[in-house]
């Protein structure tokens, strides 16, 4: 077995030269083992110096003080060996004379206490990085989506977030750098507002947010702090798109021209119930209950069944679909497998969440009950417990109807 070369290390107390890069000589470096005393330092001080002095504490273990040309550093240096793996640490301590000899060696004492418990936290090469973080958490919201039997879209959408804006700027950082550094990533909030607009800078945020909070709940040593503390979010408001009621003869004109018999379909009832687009998307024919005139939107956003009351406007858009004869589990088998992109929208002038604004607007016009116009979107009123919306449901069912019955009617007539 050949030996491993090693270089000769220069006798303690001896200075030597060091050659950088490109050649050049470097100031002589001096190392000294000695019992340290302020006396001492302060003569050393005094005196222009033009070298560099390591002087290693004889009265503690593991204390050092670098005494360059501007100033005195104390530093904690201590390789742990335990567990058959060798880690190091390397720690500032503070700066002489602001930081005495005394108060050097009792701070050196606490750290080398919190390495032996196992409290002064992972090193440099085993701390985490933003890049990793970001990716545990996207593999975490699949998951959920898996759980919950949805496609992980939002994942798809935290996945471009982070590629674009996350990674660039902090891939390389350490969790818990991002911590310590708020202004940093203020600053980064900004300049992202400045690129890719409002929204995007507070999602991105929110985003890093939550990525570090999860990673802090599994490594109890990073702070627990935010990150995005110093961030002045951005106002949002709400979309106002709707579909104006001068507007519906055009989209009527708009949707005959469509060829796809389910298209149309998909377009009309989205239209009459207001359902979101992506849930809608992912009705199967076992979900439309026309004896019981209604159909299921299954594991919607609140993470309950949501039974949508069904018009005979809402059930001719239905038999449309059927009719069209397309063997599929799936009511709209194109956009529920993905064939269809979600901003294709047919060469309408509305689509989308328009539809549910336009069907909220509508019933507040008509003057339907807030409450049932909530139940018929699929919505939990705030201070109501989930545990009762189905008994609540079930015990305002005619109403529900009606109020679905007369917005469709209003529909229909504005579509002329």
């Amino acid at each position: 077995m050949r030996r491993r070369k090693t270089r000769p290390r220069p006798p303690v107390g001896r200075p030597y030269l060091t050659v950088v890069a490109g050649g050049k000589v470097s100031a002589p470096l001096v190392k000294e083992r000695r019992a340290l005393t302020d006396d001492f330092l302060e003569k050393l001080l005094a005196f222009p110096r033009y070298t560099t002095f390591q002087f290693f504490d004889t009265e503690t273990n593991g204390l050092q003080c670098r005494v360059g040309r501007h100033r005195a550093t104390w530093m904690l240096y201590h390789d742990d060996r335990r567990h058959q793996r060798r880690r190091i640490t390397t720690k500032r301590l503070g700066f002489f004379p602001a930081m005495r000899t005394a108060e050097a060696r009792d701070e050196a004492l606490i750290e080398r206490g919190k390495i032996a418990a196992g409290d002064n936290g992972p090193g440099k090469k085993e701390a985490i990085k933003v890049d990793v973080s970001v990716t545990e958490y996207i593999a975490r919201l699949e998951r959920n989506a898996a759980k919950k039997g949805k496609a992980a879209l939002w994942a798809k959408n935290v996945r471009s977030i982070v590629n674009k804006h996350i990674k660039p700027q902090w891939g390389s950082w350490t969790l818990a750098d991002l911590a310590t550094h708020p202004g940093a990533v203020s600053d980064w909030h900004r300049d992202v507002t400045d690129k890719s607009g409002p929204v995007v800078a507070n999602q991105a945020c929110k985003v890093l947010r939550a990525a570090y909070k999860r990673s802090a709940r599994r490594d109890v040593s990073l702070p627990q702090r935010d990150p995005c503390s110093d961030v002045e979010y951005n106002p949002e408001k709400r979309s106002q798109n709707a579909l104006d009621y001068p507007d519906y003869p055009k989209w009527r004109k708009a949707w005959e021209k469509i060829e796809s018999p389910t298209r149309r379909a998909y377009q009309m009832i989205g239209l009459l119930s207001g359902c979101r687009p992506g849930e809608l998307a992912k009705l199967k024919w076992t979900d439309v209950l026309p004896h019981k005139r209604c159909f299921v939107i299954r594991a919607a956003k609140a993470d309950n069944d949501v039974h949508v009351p069904m018009s005979a406007a809402i059930a001719r858009a239905f038999k449309l679909a059927r009719d069209a004869g397309i063997e599929s589990e799936w009511v709209f088998p194109a956009r529920a497998e993905g064939h269809i992109a979600k901003f294709d929208v047919d060469g309408l002038p509305a689509w989308g969440m328009m539809y549910r604004r336009g069907w909220r607007t509508i019933a507040a016009d008509l003057g339907v009950d807030e409450l049932i116009a909530h139940f018929c979107l699929g919505h939990i009123p705030h201070g109501i417990s989930r545990g009762y919306v189905n008994k609540m449901i079930l015990s305002s069912g005619s109403a529900m109807r009606s109020a679905q019955r007369r917005v469709s009617r209003r529909i229909v007539q504005l579509l002329g």
